[in-house]
């Protein structure tokens, strides 16, 4: 009775153990794929503010705001990126900046939003970005 007792426990213990970890997602793996979003968005970005400005404008913070895929199975989707705009070096006046781009309805990336709004001067924040 005690050797089928222990049997069971054995098999229990050898079926119920999987050698698949649960994946887990951590704010740096969320960081990378945000910036690589980012960074292939980047040239359409420099288009349409040149677009909405007339010129080229330089601009930093650059971030990720949303990702929201459209048709489930399909690879369509809106990407939502947010800059601050700024003249001469890092001075005012300074626009922050939203544009949403969506690769529905072409290959390239079309903006299908774009909304600025003129920053205060207590609503800056310094922030780095390689751009």
């Amino acid at each position: 009775m005690r050797k089928s007792i222990f049997i069971f426990i054995a098999c229990l213990t050898l079926f119920s153990y999987s050698p698949v970890k649960a994946e887990t997602v951590t704010k740096n793996d969320v960081q990378l794929r945000d910036d690589l979003i980012f960074i292939m968005l980047y040239p359409s970005i420099q288009q349409e503010l040149k677009k909405q400005y007339g010129e080229i404008k330089q601009n930093n913070c650059g971030k990720i705001t949303q990702i929201k895929k459209l048709p489930i199975g399909t690879f369509l989707f809106n990407v939502t990126v947010q800059v601050t705009t700024f003249e001469g070096a890092h001075g005012p006046p300074n626009d922050l900046v939203t544009i949403t781009f969506s690769n529905e309805k072409s290959i390239e990336w079309q903006a299908i939003d774009f909304k600025r709004r003129v920053l205060k001067p207590n609503e800056i924040t310094k922030c780095w970005h390689p751009l």
